[in-house]
């Protein structure tokens, strides 16, 4: 028996709890491995519909139970993957979640300002979901997060650009850089 099967034999046998699974990078996943015949029944108009998923040979249901959920991330930044299909869309509320500062000793909250402050300007919407997150700023010398900004955040930042992404913004990275490694985008 999966995650999700016992997931939801656990939710029908405890009404009173509520229960949670977190699928990480939904996106990355084979959802008929993951979820199984079951996705069908995340669909709204499933609801009232005369269909029985069997999900063990002792449990076969017709709904979600009511204190059952889900919780599912993507990283909307992997360019890598297909664009998620209308059918997993269809079936789960979406919440963008955009990086934000962090109050930790070791973020460099300066760099993360300005990267941030460059992407509202000049981003589209689709190119917001491309900004460097919290963890791209997060170093325990300054020494390490120059090496960050050098061979992490340029790098990432160049590529997008030769992709034609971001471009609006090029002389703001290029400033940027210049003023925390002395390196030019594009020679």
């Amino acid at each position: 028996m999966g995650n999700l099967a016992e997931a939801v034999l656990y939710s029908k046998e405890n009404p009173g709890e509520k229960v949670v699974l977190i699928i990480d990078e939904i996106n990355r996943a084979n959802l008929s491995n993951v979820l199984g015949p079951v996705f069908y029944l995340f669909e709204h108009k499933m609801k009232n519909a005369d269909v029985s998923i069997q999900i063990t040979p002792e449990l076969e249901i017709k709904e979600l139970p009511s204190n059952f959920y889900v919780i599912a991330t993507m990283n909307t930044a992997d360019r890598s993957l297909a664009v998620v299909d209308f059918a997993l869309r269809r079936r789960f509320a979406w919440y963008t979640v955009k990086p934000k500062p962090i109050s930790a000793s070791n973020f460099y909250k300066n760099d993360f300002n300005k990267i941030a402050e460059i992407f509202d300007w000049h981003a589209t919407s689709n190119e917001l979901n491309l900004q460097p997150g919290q963890g791209y700023f997060l170093a325990d010398s300054d020494k390490e997060m120059v090496n960050r900004i050098r061979y992490e955040i340029f790098p990432l930042i160049r590529e997008y650009l030769q992709e034609g992404l971001l471009t609006s913004a090029i002389e703001e990275f290029n400033s940027y850089f210049m003023d925390r490694i002395n390196q030019p985008l594009f020679e």
